[in-house]
């Protein structure tokens, strides 16, 4: 069984909403007989001086360096699988974690080392160390519309455990395909198209990672 840990950075108004996205991502791969699992572990806290401004043409925006991010869920899945070790040694019981998930409510947005410029992304993933780390932004996702705003997460939130089980994006309908606008993105169904479905319930099922 693969497990996931899933946090989120920010002032979430609504957590039920957060805690109902989590479960239905679970319900999805439990329907499916794909044997991957989030993991609930509590809110990610970063101190306030953490947090930076930047003048855009739409006023200024007030967001987490995406590397602090980074940083920080690295480190915390780091902590967790060293606790693990030295709760189950010599216990093997086939519990593979090497991934981490989290959901923020303010942009990802990266720095640019050689110009003054800033990048800003919509979901990111990266490999440290054979460690996977995910974050997710909410807010372009944001409707007023609650299921449909859980929706956009819930989709967002397959596309980004795709990633960090190899898929790559697809040009099908399937939520591997990127959107270019929010429209396309509602209009795109809340599952993997066949080919990466097969391939996510492959690579979970023989993924290497470390294993407890």
């Amino acid at each position: 069984m693969q497990f996931i840990e899933a946090t989120y950075v920010g002032n979430f108004i609504d957590k039920q909403m957060l805690f109902d996205v989590f479960d239905e991502v679970n319900r999805y791969f439990t329907e499916n007989n794909i044997d991957v699992r989030l993991v609930y572990i509590g809110p990610l806290k970063l101190a306030p001086g953490y947090l930076v401004s930047i003048k855009t043409s739409n006023g200024t925006l007030r967001a987490y360096p995406l590397e602090a991010l980074i940083e920080t869920l690295y480190s915390r899945l780091l902590q967790d699988i060293k606790e693990l070790i030295e709760q189950r040694e010599g216990d093997d019981t086939g519990i593979i974690m090497n991934k981490i998930l989290a959901l923020t409510t303010f942009p990802l947005i990266s720095r640019n080392p050689y110009f003054d410029f800033y990048e800003k992304f919509l979901g990111y993933h990266e490999t440290i160390t054979n460690l996977r780390i995910m974050i997710l932004s909410t807010e372009p996702f944001y409707s007023e519309d609650l299921e449909n705003f859980k929706m956009r997460l819930f989709k967002g939130v397959l596309h980004e455990i795709g990633h960090s089980f190899g898929l790559e994006h697809c040009s099908g309908e399937c939520v591997m395909n990127p959107p270019g606008t929010i429209e396309e993105w509602d209009l795109r169904p809340p599952t993997y198209c066949d080919r990466c479905f097969l391939e996510l319930k492959r690579n979970a099922e023989y993924d290497p990672g470390l294993k407890f």
